[in-house]
């Protein structure tokens, strides 16, 4: 384990040495941790170096990621959950089973009295899946069409960390917290996964798709990456 320091704290980074790097690399996880990956060319002491040089950006985001509260959703009436770029606020009423419906601009929830939130989010998820097959369903043909490949098979999966993934059998996995997120974004996550399709990698030739494919993507990505985090049921 070695440091850096800013404003008089020091900061513990972890230094991972990759045979396939070939530059100097640095990402905070959510948890704070600083992870230094280097190529085999460069020696730790130069990384270090240039870590020390980097050491404001590392406590920022250190700062901002310890004042991140994971959002714990109590499905109460009155709430509110996002839902393909618009907003939906939840009435709660009884009943004998639970359920989860969209009403235009309501999301209904129905259960027994005393209904812990825990059931509801599972029948949130399970509502949110299926319309997402709905709802990417054109979205997919679209892209794919702009693509030139065929419409791959489309799967809708609870995820923690992967936002997508192309199949071996270029099928694509989406995940279902998009549906949390704006329009711009859901876009980007559909463009990105076909691009895979024809490019397996994430070289030059594959952003140069995802880029003809969607111009802004930039912005979507930055928005992906800032706010994904507050995107759960």
């Amino acid at each position: 384990m070695s440091a850096v320091v800013f404003d008089g704290e020091e900061i513990p980074v972890t230094v991972v040495r990759s045979p396939r790097r070939r530059t100097v690399g640095i990402t905070v996880k959510e948890s704070g941790e600083a992870i230094l990956r280097i190529p085999p060319n460069v020696t730790e002491a130069e990384a270090l170096r240039f870590a020390q040089e980097k050491a404001e950006w590392i406590a920022k985001h250190r700062v901002r990621f310890a004042k991140r509260k994971r959002l714990v959703r109590e499905y109460a009436d009155g709430d509110v959950l996002p839902f393909f770029g618009r907003e939906l606020t939840i009435c709660r009423a009884e009943g004998k089973t639970v359920r989860a419906e969209i009403d235009k601009s309501t999301l209904r929830l129905t259960g027994p009295p005393g209904t812990d939130s825990a059931v509801f989010r599972d029948a949130v998820i399970f509502l949110f899946r299926r319309e997402a097959l709905r709802l990417l369903r054109p979205l997919v043909a679209e892209v794919s069409a702009a693509a030139g490949v065929e419409p791959p098979a489309l799967r809708v999966r609870l995820q923690e960390r992967k936002w997508g993934c192309c199949t071996p059998k270029n099928g694509i996995i989406i995940n279902v917290r998009a549906l949390l997120a704006p329009e711009t974004v859901i876009r980007y996550l559909v463009v990105h996964e076909v691009a895979h399709i024809r490019f397996r990698h994430h070289q030059e030739s594959f952003w140069a798709e995802v880029e003809r494919l969607m111009p802004e993507y930039r912005e979507a990505e930055r928005i992906l990456k800032e706010d994904g985090w507050q995107w759960v049921f």
